[in-house]
Parts: structure tokens; sequence; C-alpha cells
């Protein structure tokens, strides 16, 4: 199958967001859904306290850059 047809099966989207761009080829190609999911559900939406402060200040420029604070 070719990938226009699968795109037509599956339902043509087209979306101008590089979160959504980082996410699919995040599950497309490397982490299932379903731990994405669960990720998600165990996000925390209040202030976090993180053990490594390295790690999580990649993660804040990722988002960051996603969400085009920085170029």
């Amino acid at each position: 199958m070719d990938n226009k047809s699968l795109r037509e099966r599956s339902g043509s989207v087209n979306r101008n967001s590089r979160l959504v761009s980082f996410l699919y080829e995040l599950m497309r190609d490397d982490v299932c859904p379903g731990r994405v999911e669960e990720l998600m559900r165990n996000s925390a939406i209040s202030d976090c306290q993180y053990t490594n402060g390295y790690l999580a200040n990649y993660a804040i420029d990722i988002a960051n850059r996603l969400e085009g604070e920085l170029p």
C-alpha cells in the first residue's frame, strides 16, 4: 500500500503545529501511543520538583522551542 492510499483510508489531516508534529513522529517511530497517553495522564499540572536539573532544563528548552518561544 502506498502512502497516498493509506492517507486517504486513515483520514487526511493537515495541521500547522510543531507540537503535533513532534508527538506524531514520536508515536510513529519511538514510543507507543498508549505509553504517551499514560505519561500525559501522570503529568503534574502543578509545580513539580525535578531531581535531574539537566534533564528538566532540557525538557523546558524543548517545550519552549515547540511553543515557539525560541527560534
